[in-house]
């Protein structure tokens, strides 16, 4: 118990210590600031106390502010929907639409509020937990968020929704009839959050309950079974990338496959596609003709040894080859000429001389020897 009141009398001294240093430091720091202020005529002091005077009313004038606009919930419009419609955000972080021509508010407070999709007139919006719909011309809800029971949605796509009902996602139409009933499962996979459930030339992707995804038409039928890892956002050609099993293929607009899934990578291009195979990559248009045989993502410089300086360090020559990249894998292509030599096979690849490269195999990772037309010397 004594050993506890000394320690007690301890930080009791320390904390006097400190509260009379803090104070010394204070009246000298006072003092000098008295002693400054002294020294300054009156035209500076009356200066400096208007600026103080200034800055104290300003930040005093800005807390009011703040404060009135959060207690009054003031609102801006920062969105135009359409010719006449705005959307506005308040100081409390919810929205209302705003009838410019009406001068008047065409809706209750909302959380937030989608974008539209091309062609339609027709946004979601959120109140709560629930989804509705607002038409961005009038400004005015067609499908009342708490009235339904729609817990997600997306925008109206060739004249239906997607909305998700006990689990379910199902389509209505701008009526709220249910178009097609509420039977697909909800995925949650990246792609379906880059393009949501809408429809592209009277296809929807929809993934089945085991997450693989295929196309429906507008009566909820499928017209590509649910066998693909992936079907990306199609391309305004309406031809849609497909994959699975990591290997991508295509479907056209009228979802027959064009190319198989067994590309390493595939992108559609204003004129065609580019295709990337075995080491190859290629550029085609859309009647299958080849337009450039060979393309590739990147290429590398390679330099050779060619001796050692005076310093003992290596020099090193600059090669009439380059390493060219495909997919992660490198080939090696004449620099002058743009040709390429070997396929784009190998994880790395040095030269060990002026007309010897040696290169590394992808899948066993074993170091060879390559001559300068790509024939194997030496495994």
């Amino acid at each position: 118990m004594k050993l506890l009141n000394q320690v007690f009398q301890a930080l009791l001294g320390v904390v006097a210590l400190i509260i009379t240093a803090i104070l010394a430091a204070g009246r000298l720091a006072w003092r000098k600031i008295g002693n400054w202020w002294k020294k300054r005529s009156k035209w500076m002091r009356i200066v400096i106390a208007t600026i103080l005077i200034l800055l104290l009313v300003g930040f005093i004038s800005l807390k009011i502010y703040i404060f009135y606009n959060y207690k009054c919930d003031r609102t801006y419009c920062n969105r135009r929907l359409s010719e006449n419609i705005v959307l506005c955000a308040s100081s409390r972080n919810v929205w209302r639409v705003y009838d410019c021509t009406k001068g008047e508010f065409t809706t209750g407070k909302i959380n937030w509020m989608s974008e539209v999709s091309e062609n339609d007139s027709i946004a979601v919006y959120a109140l709560s937990k629930k989804r509705g719909y607002i038409n961005v011309n009038t400004g005015r809800i067609i499908i009342d968020a708490e009235a339904n029971d729609y817990n997600k949605a997306w925008v109206f796509s060739e004249g239906l929704a997607a909305v998700m009902k006990d689990g379910k996602i199902g389509f209505i139409n701008s009526a709220n009839e249910v178009i097609i009933p509420f039977k697909f499962d909800y995925s949650s996979r990246q792609s379906m959050w880059e393009f949501g459930y809408v429809f592209h030339n009277g296809f929807c992707a929809m993934a089945n309950s085991n997450g693989n995804m295929g196309l429906i038409d507008k009566s909820g039928n499928w017209v590509v079974e649910p066998t693909y890892d992936e079907i990306r956002i199609v391309h305004k050609s309406g031809y849609r990338v497909i994959v699975k099993d990591n290997k991508c293929g295509i479907l056209d607009a009228s979802c027959a496959v064009a190319y198989p899934a067994e590309y390493e990578d595939i992108s559609v291009i204003p004129d065609g596609f580019v295709l990337a195979k075995d080491g190859k990559k290629w550029q085609e248009d859309f009647e299958g003709n080849i337009v450039r045989k060979f393309m590739f993502d990147a290429t590398y410089y390679l330099n050779y040894p060619i001796g050692y300086n005076e310093s003992g360090n290596i020099q090193y020559g600059f090669a009439d080859y380059a390493k060219y990249e495909v997919m992660n894998r490198y080939g090696i292509m004449n620099r002058i000429t743009g040709e390429p030599i070997t396929l784009a096979l190998y994880s790395d690849i040095n030269m060990l001389s002026k007309d010897v490269f040696e290169v590394q195999d992808s899948e066993s990772y074993d170091w060879y020897l390559l001559d300068i037309k790509g024939n194997i010397i030496k495994k």
